[in-house]
């Protein structure tokens, strides 16, 4: 209720004044910036806080150094947060981002740890953060290497290789324990994993985003009254403090491990593009090349304090895109006093002392759902790949084999001399490296980089899908506004609230559409776009049209894009999504709206059409409130 009404709020501000020509800059009051970046922390805090709980444990830390390592990653986080959100300088996209730790980079970090010591561990994190601001802006050209089936394969090894950690905290933590694998331990960590389903399912909203964080604490309340949870080092903890720089001693720089660590910060960088692509069409601002570069700036000097401070690589975490969706609150300082919690949150060291004493089969059950939920966005960017026609399927075959290696038979690399055993003992990284090869030695045309996200993907489930699309232009937001007007104009004239129109690559409208469906007189496949589409192909060569772009008020079904696609236009730029519009519409006689991504049509032809959407949903939504 609270986010509805503060979502009320703030478009009353907006209607008031004329200064804040976007919502991501609204400067909103302080007790609402403070709520709703409350919201922002606790949706992504079981994820970020289960990273150094993982590489504590790989590396044998005691709880003194890990309380250290939770209060120094949440401080970082801070710092990240209000880097990528206020920005400075060319440092920072200045959208509503949050930033977490990387769960791409921690493979890396635990075996760079084991073979070469924490000093080189964080030597690597420095020397891959410099890399990373080096590279910021040429990346956007090797995007071309990163296309789904590469990232999906990827990002479904990551998840796997976290698997046995799970499967280590289920029961207990330790094997040596006399109470390995008992059934209390089993008992709690299961009931951790249904409690959490039970929220994530039965919540809905901002309970649901809330799901993993509600299921650890009360995991971790059932494991007190059982006399399973034990939080001695809470009192012996100082209340305030400051992390410290290089806890671990001064950081060694060893070329193999930086390179290892930019390796997996590529699919990082990849992860960033997809975000701020995925961030920008839902709060209507454009993310250009420029942008680009400067968030993955942000992400570079972001890991470089993170090796400085003894914490991790950071990325924007996706859990708060859905988030942003739910309360309608897109203003960037809500992010900003989300960062500046999560910096007050780690001069606390009793409050990393309670999450270390989180029982070890809890944290197990929760890391289960976690790290299942990136196997899974590893599969949802997978069916995004064409596999028909294309070498993709074996290549993700290989690939996905490969990178398994390492997690079923850890000494399968062991007699490997120690350079490779960096690179072949990752998971991920062995995957990538398999795939980028293979995705250069096949050369497919017809594998094409990743579309964005589209609207109706679960944001709480997915990582950001890389795109080389660049975002919209002015000149696109201008159009789309004259095709919410011409929906308007079609709605005063009687018929459905859809506009349309072709527009070639030098500005020049080609033809314009409304909808002309609407019953007892109207032809039922006289969609707007498709009447736009049909003026423009009769009149036009397919090689002029090849270069235009389609604009509508909203996203084209599978007729229209079929009709695009046929008449060989190249682009297609929408405001409402096909979801939002079965939202708008429900079951309506005059409009049964499919629930299919006009991306997953287009996706089955052999000809690329580069697609952006959704945009000012909220504009394009007014033409249709009261109407069905």
């Amino acid at each position: 209720m609270f986010a509805l009404r503060a979502a009320e709020k703030i478009r009353i501000i907006m209607d008031q004044s004329s200064s804040a020509p976007n919502p991501v800059d609204l400067k909103l009051p302080w007790r609402t910036l403070f709520l709703h970046g409350w919201q922002h922390v606790l949706v992504m805090y079981a994820g970020t806080v289960t990273v150094p709980l993982i590489f504590g444990a790989a590396m044998n830390l005691s709880s003194r150094q890990l309380i250290a390592l939770i209060n120094a990653d949440l401080l970082t986080c801070g710092l990240a947060t209000l880097l990528q959100s206020i920005g400075i300088w060319r440092f920072g996209a200045r959208l509503p981002l949050v930033q977490g730790s990387s769960f791409i980079c921690l493979p890396a970090m635990v075996l760079i740890g084991k073979q070469s010591g924490l000093a080189t561990v964080y030597g690597a994190v420095i020397g891959c953060g410099f890399l990373t601001i080096l590279i910021a802006p040429i990346f956007s050209r090797l995007l071309r290497f990163f296309p789904p089936a590469v990232i999906g394969s990827v990002v479904v090894c990551i998840g796997l290789s976290l698997m046995p950690t799970a499967a280590l905290w289920l029961a207990g933590g330790n094997p040596q324990d006399a109470d390995f694998g008992s059934a209390i331990n089993l008992g709690l960590g299961i009931g951790t994993i249904i409690i959490t389903l039970v929220f994530y399912a039965g919540g809905g909203g901002l309970l649901s985003n809330l799901s993993a964080l509600l299921g650890m604490v009360t995991g971790t309340v059932a494991a007190i009254l059982l006399g399973r949870a034990h939080f001695n080092d809470v009192g012996p903890a100082s209340w305030i403090a400051v992390t410290k720089p290089f806890l671990f001693g001064a950081p060694k720089f060893s070329l193999v491990p930086i390179l290892v660590m930019e390796m997996a910060m590529l699919a990082v960088m990849t992860e960033t593009t997809g975000n701020c692509l995925a961030i920008g069409r839902m709060v209507g601002r454009p993310v250009t090349p420029l942008k680009l570069a400067d968030a993955f700036r942000a992400d570079g000097l972001a890991t470089m304090l993170g090796g400085i401070f003894n914490s991790f690589p950071y990325n924007a975490y996706t859990q708060n895109t859905g988030l942003i969706a739910l309360s309608g609150v897109k203003s960037r300082y809500v992010l900003a006093a989300a960062g500046a919690i999560m910096f007050s949150m780690g001069l606390f060291p009793k409050l990393g002392a309670v999450i270390a004493g989180v029982p070890k089969p809890v944290l197990g059950g929760v890391g289960l759902v976690i790290f299942g939920m990136t196997v899974i966005a590893g599969i949802q960017e997978l069916s995004r790949a064409r596999f028909e026609g294309t070498r993709n399927s074996i290549l993700a075959a290989v690939s996905i084999g490969m990178g398994v290696l390492p997690i079923v038979r850890p000494s399968l690399f062991d007699h490997a001399p120690a350079v490779l055993r960096l690179l072949l003992g990752t998971s991920a990284v062995l995957c990538g490296f398999t795939a980028v090869m293979l995705g250069i030695f096949f050369n497919d045309p017809a594998e094409t980089p990743a579309m964005a996200l589209s609207a109706d993907s679960p944001p709480e489930l997915a990582l950001a899908v890389p795109s080389p699309v660049a975002g919209p232009t002015p000149a696109d937001l201008q159009r789309l506004r004259r095709c919410i007007a011409l929906a308007s104009e079609a709605r005063e004239g009687g018929q459905h609230p859809f506009g349309a129109m072709v527009v070639d690559e030098n500005g020049q409208i080609l033809a314009e559409g409304q909808n002309q469906a609407r019953p007892p007189d109207g032809d039922p496949t006289r969609h707007a776009e498709l009447v736009a589409v049909s003026k423009a192909a009769k009149i036009f060569p397919p090689e002029r049209l090849a270069k235009a772009t389609l604009y509508t008020s909203a996203e084209p079904c599978c007729m229209c894009a079929g009709a695009i696609y046929w008449a060989n236009i190249g682009r297609v730029v929408y405001a409402l999504s096909e979801h939002r519009l079965l939202l708008l519409t429900g079951s309506h006689d005059e409009n049964p709206t499919f629930s299919l991504p006009c991306r997953e049509v287009f996706a089955r032809g052999q000809r690329r059409v580069e697609v952006i959407g959704p945009l000012l949903e909220e504009e394009a939504a007014k033409s249709h409130q009261g109407f069905w």
